[in-house]
């Protein structure tokens, strides 16, 4: 595959993502209203328990906020493939990222942890390249990661620089995953482009990428 592939594959995988995701919180909303009619049913006009009617509509509350927010995300992440490169926030990008990939996460009951850096000054970059070059590492670190794993994402800025952490904790599959060498040209693009360098020491890959002036 080439570059211009896998990054269109790398886009597939997160609507892939957001679509499966979406669908859980609207069938837990489902399910919730069904509940809700058996109530009514079984009750044939008597008054139905207040608290527990209030506690269902919570639960539908909570998955319409869960779905709503990710939504955002993803009209954040589509918004910006037509910018190229712009004034962001590594932070942000890196929470958007993640969120967008929380289904992969989940099917192999992993966990994000998050160790992002406070004032960090807003970088000039293209955000759809970052998240290509975060994404290709992450993606590599979980097909290498055996279940109930973490996955721990750093930010960082220094000596004018900017730095994205990430290490795994947990036990490692048998087989190492096959995504970095199929991902290793869309991978090395994007870095490039970025004027990023990617390391790989201890366990830790690192993304470093120099600060850039805005025109």
């Amino acid at each position: 595959m080439n570059s211009r592939d896998l990054q269109l594959a790398f886009i597939g995988r997160i609507l892939s993502c957001y679509t499966h995701e979406v669908n859980n919180y609207l069938a837990i909303i489902k399910e919730t209203g069904g509940l809700m009619k058996d109530i009514v049913r079984i009750k044939k006009g008597k008054i139905a328990d207040e608290k527990q009617f209030f506690g269902l509509i919570d639960g539908v509350e909570e998955q319409i906020g869960r779905a709503t927010a990710i939504t955002d995300y993803l009209n954040r992440f589509a918004h910006r493939m037509e910018k190229g490169v712009t004034t962001v926030s590594i932070n942000d990008l890196i929470d958007e990222l993640l969120a967008l990939m929380g289904r992969l996460a989940y099917r192999k009951r992993l966990t994000f942890r998050k160790e992002l850096g406070s004032g960090l000054p807003e970088a000039v970059l293209d955000p759809n390249l970052f998240h290509y070059l975060l994404f290709c590492i992450l993606d590599s670190r979980m097909c290498d990661l055996d279940r109930n794993g973490v996955v721990c994402v750093g930010s960082s800025f220094s000596d004018g620089c900017y730095r994205i952490k990430v290490c795994t904790e947990g036990a490692r599959i048998a087989a190492p995953g096959a995504s970095e060498s199929e991902q290793s040209a869309g991978r090395h693009e994007a870095a490039s482009a970025l004027d990023a360098t990617v390391s790989e020491t201890g366990g830790e890959s690192v993304i470093t990428i120099p600060v850039k002036q805005s025109n």
